[in-house]
């Protein structure tokens, strides 16, 4: 090996140190950067002629597993959309309330009225009472329902901005494939970009599971976890018309937008084209879970009209409504009926009734003896009467209807939070498998060492050639 090999050798050695120290230090430096992955400089040995030529720098890498990467995006948008579930039915129980609370509390207080008044239906204010606590009764069912509904605009709003989201990434994407693209085409880095894109893509996943595929020169597609195609050489655009104000009668279709994408209608279910994250959460959140309580709290008020228009309740009605009604008429059937059961007006003095009508009759023409309790005590009667409040409902009295609907939900609740907790789990098990794929310092600083070895050895090669040349020149 000649002399001027030897300096050639030690010059590509050198070079290949202070690339490696470069690659370290950027290590070190983004330790805590999100989305970062680490670099690893890949070196080889360079030959000319057969004969050993120094190092080469085979290229850098970036250090991801994308096994651990996929797994760790499905445990995001999993623990996204179970979060979602578990807000949604925390929000419906919490507005119901508790057993001693909301609803219960409620019915509870018009029954003890009811209680009151039949030992002493003479007294006025103890029949004023009944009709205060039966308004009262109804005014929480009434905001239950406002409730319900709040919950599905504020859903509605988040499948809006989710899906402005959805759009703007994919653009984003699109735009960093463009520029990998070209930077790799004239030579240059893109591992910056790389990161950048991946960190987007993560971001995504929350909201739409992803699955990204690797194209030439470093662009990626998108698809769905379903395999829908979201980005290949033209982004794809999720159409979606947002809703200021939502009642109990609109659903998909019914005032209710959809969702497209590039024009086509898809399912928006959780086993849909798009399911598995927040996006197909907050539609079915809206959709059907909203509609499954709002069902549930119209059945409760369906069944308390039923239980007040009985003729065993009032034989004085003759086809009229009873206590409980849809606005002053019979139960229309329309979705609803919770926001808009009241107290009949012909008991109420303060919009023109008279208060003798609940101890002697709805439908009685003139008031009776004022110590008859027998109307009031056939009211008692109906709350305790075991009766089914809809078709395939089992025979249940009132407040038994009432703890089965307030047992549905906190079992939803329970249910979610549960499914919300295994998902943050998994997340957070996966997150520290990313973690361990990150810079480590440690590994980093025994780098160095090695590094600062390897250049001092390659200078003392070039010192060594060089007082040889020296040498050589006073011969």
């Amino acid at each position: 090996m000649s002399i001027a090999s030897s300096l050639h050798n030690a010059t590509t050695g050198l070079t290949a140190t202070a690339r490696a120290v470069q690659v370290a230090s950027a290590n070190v430096a983004n330790v805590l950067t999100p989305g970062y992955a680490a670099r690893r400089l890949d070196l080889a040995s360079s030959s000319l002629g057969g004969a050993g030529s120094g190092v080469r720098i085979a290229g850098v890498t970036r250090i991801v597993d994308p096994v651990v990467l996929g797994l760790h995006r499905d445990a995001g948008a999993s623990t996204a959309a179970s979060t979602y579930a578990q807000t949604f039915w925390q929000s419906v129980e919490t507005a119901m309330g508790l057993p001693d609370k909301g609803v219960s509390a409620a019915l509870s207080a018009f029954e003890g009225a009811l209680i009151s008044a039949s030992e002493r239906p003479d007294l006025d204010n103890r029949l004023s009472r009944i009709v205060e606590t039966g308004a009262a009764l109804a005014s929480t069912l009434a905001t239950v329902e406002d409730r319900v509904q709040t919950l599905r605009v504020e859903a509605d709003a988040q499948i809006a901005r989710d899906v402005d989201t959805v759009n703007n990434g994919l653009v984003e994407i699109d735009k960093l494939n463009d520029q990998i693209v070209k930077m790799r085409l004239s030579g240059q880095s893109t591992l910056g970009l790389e990161d950048e894109r991946q960190a987007l893509i993560g971001r995504l996943s929350e909201i739409v599971p992803i699955k990204e595929y690797p194209r030439d020169h470093g662009r990626v597609m998108i698809y769905s976890a379903s395999g829908r195609l979201l980005l290949d050489t033209q982004p794809a655009t999720l159409a979606f018309s947002p809703t200021v104000a939502i009642d109990a009668s609109m659903s998909v279709g019914v005032e209710l937008s959809g969702l497209t994408i590039n024009g086509q209608a898809v399912s928006t279910s959780k086993t849909g084209p798009l399911g598995g994250g927040r996006l197909a959460a907050a539609f079915t959140a809206r959709d059907i879970d909203a509609v499954s309580a709002q069902s549930q709290i119209d059945g409760y008020a369906r069944d308390l009209i039923a239980r007040f228009a009985d003729p065993a309740t009032d034989a004085t009605l003759a086809g009229a409504v009873g206590f409980f009604t849809d606005n002053d008429a019979p139960d229309t059937g329309l979705p609803g009926l919770a926001g808009r059961l009241s107290v009949n007006s012909l008991v109420d003095p303060a919009n023109g009734g008279a208060l003798w009508r609940l101890r002697d009759g709805i439908g009685a023409a003139v008031a009776g003896p004022v110590g008859d309790a027998t109307r009031i005590n056939a009211m008692l009667g109906a709350l305790e009467r075991v009766i089914s409040s809809g078709p395939g409902a089992p025979l249940q009295d009132s407040a038994t209807t009432l703890g089965a609907i307030l047992t549905d939900i906190s079992t939803e609740r329970q249910l979610a939070e549960n499914g919300a907790t295994t998902a943050r789990t998994r997340l957070d098990t996966l997150t520290e498998a990313m973690l361990e794929q990150g810079v480590d310092t440690d590994a980093e600083m025994q780098k160095l060492l090695l590094i600062e070895e390897a250049y001092a050895a390659n200078a003392r090669v070039i010192q060594t050639a060089d007082a040889m040349i020296r040498t050589l020149l006073e011969i």
